[in-house]
Formats: structure tokens, sequence, C-alpha cells
């Protein structure tokens, strides 16, 4: 659920051979560079990033412990920030992981000679996150363009069904990364590896002897060690929905525990076994048998009803509009399904597994679906730990119904943006369970009417009026509902250039609508006896978002959609029409994205349709050559001209 620091590995570093891998071993050829090697954009890099994980044990058991060793180079004043490092770690009444840092020091060349700069007492902090979660920081001094900045720590840790998460590469260059496991022979774990990039593996085994309490265990460790060379910075594109699921990472989730009598304990080895963790977990499946604090309102709420949809629609509405979520994931209670409805607000798995609770009471066959959210990063394996989300699926007769009552602006069948990353697991009672499709497949539409009247000096006046059908709706409400009349005006004249707006009117609901009047400026140019328009107005689009030659990772559009512009511009008297684009339809490869674009002449008025959409929630990218072809094609037709001509 956690993983060590994601953040604090983000960085990189210069020639791989010119290295000496030791704290302290700062040469003046590192502090004498003045661009990455590879990359010279990049503002750090890591020289060198080490880790370690092993087990030992004390007298309350078996702890978990990683060692990582850094060298950074920083080249640019952007890149002062990786000298700021920061080291989640997560306690309990009962038990609290420890970090400690040390050879944390600035190196600098000063006059021809390497200057030191160690870490200052008052600079090693820790910082509260929340009740069961802290950082600690350190913040190396005298950082300048050209520093080296190294730094050593130890994360011992409890929590051995919590391994932490290893990032190969980063949003800076890596030189040379390595890391190497050692499991004791009687844990088993789950290795999940993403493998865009080449690593080097190997495999041994050790005999090994360590003292908890008054036990001395002999045993033998699986060692596996990991290095990789010269990783790029991940560079983020255009459509990618998350960078963490696709740079390169090995992570671990516990299956089993063989203990000294040979018995076998199994954790994460199935879905049935991830059935039985969660409903056997008091803050999961008991939350779900709680209904005492509900009844009374609910047989109310749906006294008369028959239906079942109709019931659907009831309780999502009620649990909605009654509970308050406070933004946090989860796929467990975390204040008690029963505090939290009392109090009206709780985290994801509060609301939603009260809202299960609630469906199965009213005789609606409803079940959790455990999934990770886009920030969390897709998960399509075996797992508990990796899971941070649970909605609910109301199972009828024509099919599934996904709901989530955490957004006052969610509707049956349309979920928060956040849930939509791949495929969830929907695990009922008896442990039986189904994949779940999370990306929608249905088109989510939005129509767009603009009418406008053209004045000869160019300006153009006029009124927008916009409508908007499931997921735009979503995004529309979401984007407006909780602003003032003037940050709607605001928020509407950032999205085009030299657009003024007034009259603003926005309708909350289903299907969201807005409305404003506007006058514009950049759409017409006038030259001579000439007007030159371009067709979508201040809708054009300039800009190709594929500007890279190759593309490695898949482009997520969220979900298909459909958007139809609609433009009816009133000429100025004493102007005729001289020449109008051709229409055109175009298509790209396996009809994934496609438009139509038509205009024509009518009572001196122009009237242009162009209806643009996406039919995928995802494509791989093998398609970006054809995707990066049609968006040049679609920008070309937008940038032609309907021309006006003085009589």
């Amino acid at each position: 659920m956690k993983g060590i620091a994601i953040l604090l590995f983000l960085c990189f570093s210069f020639a791989v051979n010119a290295g000496d891998f030791r704290l302290g071993k700062v040469s003046k050829e590192e502090l004498m560079e003045k661009e990455h090697f590879l990359d010279p954009s990049a503002n750090a890099a890591f020289l060198f990033k080490r880790g370690n994980t092993y087990f030992d044990a004390n007298d309350n058991g078996w702890l978990l412990i990683t060692e990582v060793e850094v060298r950074i180079k920083i080249y640019k004043k952007a890149g002062y920030d990786y000298a700021n490092v920061s080291i989640p770690f997560y306690h309990t009444k009962n038990s609290t992981e420890n970090v400690v840092f040390s050879d944390a020091v600035t190196y600098n060349l000063v006059d021809g000679k390497i200057k030191r700069s160690p870490l200052k007492k008052k600079d090693n902090f820790i910082e509260e996150v929340s009740s069961n979660k802290s950082n600690k920081k350190i913040l190396l001094t005298d950082v300048r363009e050209g520093s080296v900045v190294e730094y050593k720590y130890i994360v011992t840790s409890p929590y051995v069904h919590d391994f932490p998460d290893w990032y190969f590469q980063q949003v800076i260059p890596v030189n040379y990364v390595e890391y190497t496991v050692n499991i004791p022979q009687m844990y088993s774990y789950n290795r999940i590896m993403n493998s865009y990039y080449r690593v080097n593996e190997t495999s041994s085994t050790k005999r090994r002897v360590t003292t908890g309490g008054i036990l001395t265990l002999t045993f033998t460790d699986v060692c596996r060690h990991y290095m990789s060379k010269n990783l790029p910075a991940f560079k983020s594109e255009q459509y990618i929905d998350n960078p963490l699921n696709y740079l390169l990472f090995v992570k671990h989730e516990l299956s089993s525990i063989t203990g000294l009598n040979d018995k076998t304990t199994d954790f994460v080895t199935s879905w049935e076994s991830v059935g039985e963790l969660i409903y056997e977990s008091s803050d999961f499946g008991c939350e779900l048998k709680e209904i005492h604090y509900f009844m009374d309102d609910i047989d109310s709420l749906v006294n008369g009803i028959v239906g079942k949809r109709e019931k659907v629609n009831k309780v999502f509405d009620y649990v909605k509009n009654r509970m308050t979520w406070v933004g946090l994931h989860g796929i467990s209670s975390r204040y008690g399904v029963e505090k939290a409805y009392e109090e009206k607000k709780g985290n994801s798995g509060d609301i939603n597994l009260m809202l299960i609770a609630m469906l199965n009471y009213v005789g609606v066959n409803a079940n959790p679906v455990i999934l990770s959210t886009r920030d969390n990063g897709q998960v399509d394996y075996i797992s508990i730990n990796s899971f941070n989300y649970v909605i609910a699926a109301a199972e009828l007769e024509d099919g599934i119904i996904l709901l989530d009552a955490t957004s006052k602006h969610a509707t049956p069948g349309v979920l928060p943006l956040r849930d939509l990353n791949g495929v969830g697991r929907l695990i009922r009672e008896d442990y039986s369970h189904k994949e779940i499709e999370l990306n929608p497949i249905d088109h989510s539409k939005e129509n767009i009417y603009v009418t406008a009247k053209l004045e000869e000096d160019g300006r153009l006046t006029g009124e927008v009026s916009s409508k908007y059908y499931d997921y735009k709706s979503m995004m529309c409400n979401e984007k407006y509902f909780n602003l003032t009349q003037e940050e709607r005006i605001q928020e509407t004249e950032a999205d085009f250039k030299n657009v003024e707006i007034a009259d603003f009117n926005y309708n909350e609901g289903i299907e969201a609508s807005v409305s404003y009047n506007f006058t514009a400026n950049d759409c017409v140019e006038v030259i001579g006896d000439n007007i030159y328009i371009s067709p979508l107005l201040f809708y054009t689009q300039t800009e190709n978002p594929f500007r890279e030659e190759k593309r490695l990772y898949p482009m997520n559009f969220i979900f298909p959609s459909r958007v139809r512009h609609t433009f009816v511009i009133t000429i100025p008297e004493g102007y005729k029409i001289e020449s109008l684009p051709q229409p055109q339809a175009l298509v790209s490869d396996m009809e994934i994205m496609g438009f139509n674009f038509n205009v024509m002449e009518q009572n001196g008025k122009i009237q242009i349709v162009f209806i643009e959409g996406s039919n995928y929630s995802s494509v791989g990218a093998e398609y970006y050559e054809s995707l990066k072809d049609f968006y040049t094609k679609k920008i070309s037709k937008q940038a032609e001209k309907i021309i006006l001509k003085k009589k």
C-alpha cells in the first residue's frame, strides 16, 4: 500500500564507468560535470543508487530492513529539490517504523579543492502527515549548480507484509542503480516487475544466523540482485494515465509464511485468499454485516418502491447526498460505518461499504469491487496491499452497475475519474470473484452551439451554449459547482485565447449545461478588402499533442467521447463569400479517432459543423504514428480559412 518515498527516487546522473560507488568518494570529475552526458536538458541525475532489503529479528519478531545509498549530481537550480529528501514511515499504537539518515553531505568544487558540507542537526526533522504516517526529512545545505549530494538512510519496519517498492527509473536520468533482495526461506512473496528497459538479474542462496529474543535462528536467504545502467529520464507525454505504471520497478506481495513447525499460512496466493482476508477483516467484512444503524431510515426511504433499479437509484442518491467524503482512499472502513453514518462523513471504505450493506438490505445483490485509483497506478495482478479503494457493484438482471457515492456528481454507472483505471476485482462473500472493466465503453457527449456576428473590423460577438452528458457532464459539474460566478468566468476565459465572457450561466445536473456571451478578437484577420475567418473560431486546435518521434507507453483518453460543434456566423453587410474550406471526413487506423467537417452558406450566414470523437478509453503505443498523423491532418484542416471579400 505504501512503498518507500517514490518521490525521493526521482533523480539521475553522469557516466557510469567514471564513478566510485562508495559514499564519500566523490571525484573532481563528477563535480566538474556541466551537463548530463545522455540528457543535456536534465536538471539533476542519479550518479548511483544502491539498495538492499533484508530480514533481521529482535525480541518481538522479524524486522524488514532496507538500506539505501544515493549520490546525486545537481546541474541546474531546478534540480535543487533533490537535496531535500523525505522518507515516509508508518506507526500505530503498538508498533512503528524507524528511519535513520547518515552520511548526508553536499560536495562542491571551490578553488580547485573539494569542499564538504555535512548535514546539520537542525536540518534533520520529522513532519507529521496523519495519525499513522509521518515523514523523516533532511535538508542538505550549500547546494549550488554543480553540487553533488550524498546520503544514506535505513528503514526498519516490523511490517513484513508490506515490502518496499523499488523504482529503478525516475524522472531524471539514472546512471547506475542496483538493488538486492534477501528473503528468508520461510517467507514467500509474489514478485511483480515492470520492464520497459533491461535489468540484469542474478539469483543465489546463502546461509545466515540471526538472534531474536532467546532464539538463535539459522536459515537460508533467497537472494536476488538487480542492476541497470544509463536509464533515461522518464518523460511524461500527453494522454498518459500515471507515470508510475511505466517506470521500471520491482514489487513484492506477501504470499505465505512457513513457521518453525513447518505449518504454512497463506496470505495472497489467489483471489479466493484475498476474499477470505478482506471478509474476515473487522474493518471490511464485519462492517458489511452492520445494518441496525440505518434500518429505520432506509425502510422509510424505499417504502412503496418495488423495482430494483429504482431502489439502486434511491439508495445511491441518499448515501451520496448524506455523506461527505473526507478525501481519504481505502478499501476498508476508517471510522467504522456506524460512526461515519452518524457524523455524515467518511473515507471511501466507510461510504461505499455502507452503500453495499444498504443495497443488500433492500434486496439488491450488491458486492464490493476493490480497485487501484489512477494516482495509485494500475494493478492487474493478484494483490491486496496494492489496492487502495473500494466501490459498489449492483448485480441486476440486465447487468452490473458500478457505484461510487463519494462524489456528489457521480451517478449510477458514472464513476469519479479517479476510479477509471484498468480493471478492478468484484469479490463476493463466498470468495467467488469477477474481473471488472473500469474504463467506460460508451461515448460521453458534448454539444456546443455558437452563434456569432462578425463586424467589419474583425470583432466577433455572440453566444455559446453547451450541453454535457455522462462523464462530460460530471467533469463540467466538478469544474464549476464550487466556484463563484467570477471564478467561473475566469476559468472559462482561461480555456481560450483573447476571449471576454459575460452573462455566464451554469446549470448543474445529470445533463449539465453552460451558456455565456462572448467577444473575441483573435479568430479573424482583416487584410485590405478581405476578411479571413478561422472556421472553429476560438475552438481551433493549433498544436499536435503527439510531438515525440516514438512512444513506448499506451495512450489513455479516460473515456470514449463525441463532441459536436455547430457555428452559425453572420457576415457583415457589404461582404460576400470568396471561398469556403472543402468538407472532409477522416478516421485514424482502427477507427480510434475521427472527425467530420462541413461548411455551407445560407441566407448571408455561414454554418459550420465539426464533429470529433474517440472510440476507446485507451490504446496501445503501436497506434502512436497513426494518431500523430491523424492530429496533423485535423489541425491542418482547422487552419484553413473562410475568406470574405468586400463587394
